[in-house]
């Protein structure tokens, strides 16, 4: 019998034969239950040496069953072949029976196997034959790959994980002739690329780099987009893809013809994130520089053995060596066009990833990256606006390593043009900080007032933008740091007074001047103020010509007002042109707001502790002028909102002015000219004018008695008393203290007798405040009564009697009596 010669021992051999092809499944089924028992697990009833004989006889119904309608029964097939390929039975011989099933099962379209159990161990069949048979599975490459095609992008995420290695073993096992069907498993590759799992995606990328290791070189172009998208993946997919981009470097035949392919999958990974991935590439990327020596070591010999140490290197950094930089310096030319699209990409995964990639590019072609500055510029002008910070940190990142290789004479003429550019100036101006951080000193210092006049000139200093003046202050620190700065101090000192006046944001304003507190110090300055002193001439005569035209947003007012705010004594200096300024842009109603703020400004100098206008003495010669000039042109009424407003601020000043206590005789003349309007001020619909207008009166009495005769002082005093009845309970309050201090500086030879009349109108308006419900306007309508009535008391007494029976509070009246009795006696 066949079993006989075959097992030698089992006599129902022959039945369980015959049960394999029996129309009942459940027979079939135990069929292939005894078959296993017999052949793998029974020792005894079977001489392993005639496995092979068994498989031989067998071998016809056991593919023939892996067409069988029992899911459960195909499987217990492939798991009995599979058992065979283990045993190293299976002869090549019989392949022809075993793949051409397979190939029926995996390989059309669609799929003849339905349960992914079944599939999986099928290309599990596969892979086990691949690794016994290796070359000898040549002659089934057509069916091999048929079914690796459909199967690497199968439904089930374990299928495609086994026919991805099976790929990787095949393309290993047939490395000799696999280059004449390596296309045509591109593109499921590709497909299976983007599988969720990221196991099945490292399956996968390892699949595809032996496919270009063993395949066909050419199909590096279809691949290389692909698989540098996985430099965003996970870090197991990352270091998959950093070995992959190794292996080719190192090994693939054709590498030559493609380094701009290959270099990018291994480079991305020297700015990874991951320290296992950044690790990883660097060690790779030593070996491929090497390897690269050693294969053009006629060629390189020179380089490597005149190689010079750059003074200037970045620090931190590790130079790579020849073998790395002139690799770069060859592929650099067709991988920079890529690159410069990616850095436009609409997602910021991939602008971040190209702006690394540069960044590692210009790192290893050193100097070499000189003769692409301006394609490279043009590139990081673009992704230096980008709204991902990461993506602009890595782009100032970059700037600053071309800083290292490229001299000022380079780069200077390809950006400063691109700095006069309005909204966008702050990429140009990033970049250009970012290069200038990078450059040497010894080189940077000749190019410094070059570049300090372009960066100052209008278009590109006068700018509010946030993010604009956060370049420039990038760019002046880098400057101001770095070189001496005393031919450009007055440049430098512009840009950092605008940046100081204009901006909003306090950090940017906290910057600016603090980079002032240096460059004073640097421009041999012993304090900030005499920076101030050292520029403020020439920066006054720069705003003098367009003073009259200054609206709220133009630069020069916003200057203006800045030194206002920060020249502190030094104004003092410089009073002619200060008070020039003035008169060009207050008494002009171009812009209200500009006579307003300009204002609200003068009166905070006038009032200052330090007395900044009075410090060279200077002062006396030049208020006159603008009381007359700026001030008391806005005195008088005109309707309107804006008028009031410029109106009591105005009388702010006036009353700022009366303080400081100028005591020339042009002074009082200006000041008589503006009493006569106080009249007017005091009744004025804005309560803030009628209660600084109180203040001038004051201000007036106590430091220019001179000016009071005995006609202004009773005009004066008829207004006060008006202001008792005033809707603001602080203007009832302070005409009353005025009043009182009007009285008690009265003019040199006042003769009551003649001004009974006048003083009679005023004690009956007066004395009505004495029975007001505020109980604090009454204690100061008392107190100014007592000093009203000091000028002639009997006649303010005969006043009080007359009415004293109308008072509800008649004790406020008895008590002022009194006191005025008392005086008479007196």
């Amino acid at each position: 019998m066949a079993t006989e010669d075959a097992g030698g021992s089992f006599s129902h051999f022959n039945t369980i034969l015959s049960d394999l092809q029996h129309t009942n499944k459940a027979k079939r089924k135990k069929a292939f239950d005894e078959y296993y028992k017999l052949v793998f697990e029974d020792e005894e009833s079977v001489d392993k040496g005639k496995l092979d004989k068994i498989l031989e006889f067998s071998l016809s119904l056991l593919v023939t069953s892996l067409g069988d309608p029992s899911e459960v029964i195909r499987m217990k097939v492939s798991i009995i072949l599979l058992k065979f390929i283990d045993e190293c039975v299976v002869s090549e011989c019989q392949l022809v029976d075993i793949i051409p099933v397979i190939h029926h099962r995996l390989g059309v379209v669609p799929v003849m196997e339905e349960s992914e159990d079944v599939r999986l161990l099928l290309v599990n069949i596969i892979m086990g034959l691949t690794l016994k048979f290796e070359a000898k599975m040549i002659p089934y490459m057509n069916d091999v790959v048929n079914i690796l095609k459909e199967s690497v992008v199968d439904r089930s995420p374990d299928v495609r994980k086994a026919a991805s290695e099976c790929v990787r073993a095949y393309t290993r096992a047939t490395r000799e002739k696999f280059h004449m069907q390596s296309e045509s498993l591109v593109k499921p590759l590709l497909k299976a690329l983007t599988h969720q799992r990221f196991k099945n995606r490292i399956s996968c990328l390892n699949a595809l780099g032996d496919l270009l290791l063993y395949g066909d070189s050419k199909i590096i172009q279809d691949v290389s987009g692909p698989l540098a998208q996985c430099a965003m993946d996970l870090p197991q997919v990352r270091e998959a893809l950093v070995e992959v981009g190794g292996a080719l470097a190192l090994n693939m035949p054709d590498r030559y013809s493609y380094w701009h392919r290959i270099l990018p999958l291994i480079l991305f990974g020297l700015r990874d994130d991951d320290d296992d991935v950044r690790q990883k590439a660097e060690e790779l990327w030593v070996k491929v520089g090497l390897k690269y020596e050693e294969e053009n070591i006629d060629h390189l010999k020179q380089d490597i053995d005149f190689d010079v140490t750059l003074e200037n290197y970045p620090e931190g950094e590790k130079r790579p060596s020849v073998g790395c930089r002139v690799l770069v310096q060859r592929a650099i030319y067709h991988i920079l066009p890529g690159l410069m699209t990616d850095m436009d990409d609409w997602q910021a995964g991939p602008r971040l990833q190209a702006a690394k990639l540069l960044t590692v590019l210009i790192l290893n072609a050193d100097v070499g990256i000189t003769q692409y500055a301006e394609k490279v510029l043009v590139g990081l002008h673009l992704a230096a606006g980008d709204k991902e910070k990461s993506v602009v940190k890595q782009v100032t990142e970059c700037s600053r390593y071309l800083g290292h290789f490229i001299p000022p004479s380079t780069y200077l003429p390809l950006i400063l043009p691109r700095l006069n550019m309005g909204e966008q100036g702050e990429r140009p101006l990033t970049i250009l900080a970012a290069l200038v951080e990078g450059t040497a000193s010894s080189q940077l210092q000749d190019n410094v007032k070059e570049i300090m006049n372009t960066v100052a000139s209008e278009g590109v200093a006068f700018v509010s933008h946030h993010e604009h003046q956060g370049a420039l202050l990038q760019l002046t620190q880098v400057i101001i740091t770095k070189c001496d700065v005393s031919e450009s101090s007055f440049d430098i000192f512009h840009i950092l007074l605008f940046v100081a006046s204009s901006s909003e944001v306090n950090c940017i304003v906290n910057s600016a001047l603090n980079q002032l507190d240096i460059l004073a110090r640097k421009t041999g300055c012993a304090e900030t103020g005499g920076l101030y002193r050292k520029h403020l001439h020439a920066t006054f005569k720069t705003l003098l010509p367009s003073a009259s035209c200054w609206t709220e947003t133009t630069p020069q007012f916003l200057m203006f007002v800045g030194l206002m705010e920060l020249a502190g004594q030094a104004i003092g200096y410089e009073l002619e042109l200060f008070v020039q300024l003035l008169t060009e842009c207050v008494p002009r109603k171009h812009d209200s707001f500009v006579s307003l703020r300009c204002l609200t400004k003068l009166r905070g100098l006038l009032l200052h502790d330090d007395h900044p206008l009075e410090s060279h003495d200077q002062l006396g010669q030049w208020l006159p002028i603008l009381l007359s000039e700026c001030i008391a042109v806005l005195l008088p009424w005109h309707a309107g909102r804006t008028a009031d407003t410029l109106r009591t601020a105005s009388v702010a000043c006036l009353e700022a002015v009366c303080r400081v206590c100028v005591r020339e005789a042009r002074m009082v003349e200006e000041l008589k000219k503006c009493s006569a309007i106080i009249p007017a001020l005091i009744e004025d619909d804005a309560e803030d004018t009628r209660l600084f207008t109180c203040d001038v009166i004051y201000a007036i009495i106590v430091s220019y008695p001179q000016i009071i005769d005995s006609e202004t002082l009773h005009i004066f005093a008829d207004k006060l008393v008006k202001r008792f009845d005033d809707v603001a309970p602080q203007i009832r309050l302070k005409a009353a203290r005025v009043l009182a201090e009007l009285f008690n500086n009265l003019p040199n030879r006042y003769d009551p007798i003649l001004h009974t009349a006048r003083l009679q109108d005023l004690y009956d308006a007066a004395v009505i405040f004495l029975d007001d419900p505020d109980a604090k306007l009454q204690e100061a309508v008392l107190f100014t009564l007592e000093k009203m009535g000091s000028v002639c008391p009997g006649l303010l007494i005969t006043t009080l009697e007359k009415d004293l029976h109308k008072y509800r509070n008649a004790h406020y009246c008895r008590k002022l009596i009194d006191s005025l009795k008392a005086l008479q006696v007196t």
